[in-house]
């Protein structure tokens, strides 16, 4: 069963936001262990795993 291209497209918004979300308070702590939840270029990181979630679907499953 193959994925459809909106699933392969979520999987990728959801992956590269948690990956910069990860990324960022590991990087960047602030004092007294507070993190912050929201990082600048957020939503841009996670719409380019978005774009390439669906590129990648149209790579893979179109030679199919």
């Amino acid at each position: 069963m193959r994925p459809s291209k909106v699933q392969m497209e979520l999987a990728g918004f959801v992956i590269f936001l948690a990956l910069y979300l990860l990324g960022f308070n590991m990087l960047f702590r602030l004092p007294e262990g507070e993190s912050p939840v929201y990082a600048p270029g957020t939503l841009i990181f996670s719409l380019l795993g978005y774009w390439l979630g669906g590129y990648f679907h149209e790579k893979i499953f179109k030679t199919m």
